[in-house]
């Protein structure tokens, strides 16, 4: 619990939420605004309880708070400071903000309508901005990278910043009792568009793993039946992972870094996401570099060794050059300088020379047919060299250069 507010009973929560006027203005459906509220009170009963000791004004930020209920529960009861996020690149309206009211609590709200892809855009929130980042039932509706929003989520945390977490537990009961039955236990096709159904279920331990790969690290982590008898929260061994909805809370730490681990992640070479003008390697280049690439080594600024070619991508709004932080190690270099050519598209930029054995920065200017596109750029290194044939026993990389950084400016 974050404060000392009395939190409400779930009678109470439905008796509020239901009391609110998002589906009446926005959907038109006063049907669904009841059923809501009434097939999702439990949980949001348990997330308030499950909250982080936050200050009273603390800020937070909800992805995927569309229609607000969850929203107006941490103002009203937790005397929280919230901003939001829609989740997904269907939700599309034609207003730029939402208003909602309830006439019985004497209540109104505005907020702010912000509709992004949670696992391709960047949040539209600077860095160190909030103290929790609420991601509730977002998860399972993911389809490619929810590192991605991970990643998002610990950049605009401030430091020992919280992210609480809720997704429905792949292992429930329910579902082994389906399998068992020969029913299938995959969601339906979905008509509201491919984020409108459950794409991937989740284990509580891959939760834990996807969390902790991505700097935050678990604090407390339970599986809770919300939708059936509330008994089965009280049998312990037999159900503990057997429950409905998976509750993670989770505290930013260490530096930075977006991580797809391979217990969850295939063909991650083949991932494109051009999303940022700067990368930096072993924090946020996933998406963003091609072939040609050493895997990442954490040795001074963080690098990755290029083979004779490299490819990356940078997404460019107007800069005018383009910049490489370089190293070379070639046993030769002092009898001859190592090349480093830069082709954008295919085409040329610019060459350097590397004549020591120092980090050096490079820049590249611009033509003004670059100014607003996705870079696609490559190096080509004029020669590379095996350390096993220099004296390092087991290393038969090629190696051309190290990259640690490429950014637009």
């Amino acid at each position: 619990m974050t404060t000392q507010q009395k939190l409400p009973e779930i009678e109470e929560i439905k008796d509020y939420l239901k009391s609110f006027d998002f589906f009446d203005k926005y959907v038109h459906n006063r049907w669904e605004a009841d059923f809501y509220a009434d097939a999702h009170a439990r949980r949001f009963k348990k997330t308030l309880e499950f909250m982080p000791p936050l200050a009273q004004g603390a800020r937070v930020l909800e992805l995927g708070a569309v229609p607000y209920y969850m929203t107006c529960l941490l103002i009203r009861f937790l005397k929280l400071k919230v901003d939001t996020l829609s989740f997904y690149e269907v939700e599309e309206a034609n207003v730029a903000r939402h208003t909602i009211e309830s006439v019985k609590y004497g209540e109104h709200y505005d907020f702010e309508y912000r509709a992004i892809n949670v696992e391709r855009d960047l949040f539209p929130f600077a860095d160190e901005t909030y103290d929790l980042v609420l991601c509730c039932e977002i998860l399972e509706h993911l389809l490619i990278n929810p590192s991605h929003m991970l990643y998002e989520s610990h950049r605009v945390l401030r430091p020992d910043g919280y992210m609480l977490l809720t997704t429905p537990n792949v292992l429930q009961w329910r579902n082994v009792i389906s399998l068992l039955k020969g029913r299938n236990i995959y969601d339906h096709y979905r008509g509201n568009g491919i984020y409108g159904r459950h794409n991937r279920e989740y284990t509580p331990a891959e939760v834990a793993t996807l969390l902790e790969a991505n700097g935050l690290a678990l604090e407390r982590l339970e599986t809770v039946h919300l939708y059936g008898s509330p008994l089965l929260n009280r049998i312990p061994r037999l159900f503990d992972n057997r429950r409905d909805n998976i509750f993670a809370l989770a505290r930013r730490q260490g530096r930075m870094h977006m991580a797809l681990p391979e217990t969850l992640y295939l063909l991650v070479d083949e991932y494109r996401n051009v999303a940022r003008s700067s990368i930096q390697m072993g924090v946020n280049e996933i998406g963003q570099i091609g072939q040609g690439w050493h895997e990442f080594e954490s040795g001074g600024p963080g690098f990755r060794w290029t083979l004779k070619k490299a490819q990356f991508y940078l997404k460019n709004t107007g800069a005018q050059n383009l910049w490489l932080r370089i190293y070379c190690h070639h046993p030769e270099i002092a009898i001859e300088p190592v090349q480093v050519t830069l082709l954008i598209d295919g085409a040329p930029v610019g060459v350097v020379s590397l004549t020591d054995y120092e980090w050096h920065d490079y820049g590249f200017e611009l033509e003004d047919k670059y100014a607003q596109s996705v870079l696609r750029c490559e190096l080509m290194v004029s020669r590379t060299w095996i350390p096993e044939r220099h004296g390092s026993s087991g290393d038969s990389r090629e190696l051309g250069v190290a990259v640690s950084r490429a950014w637009l400016c």
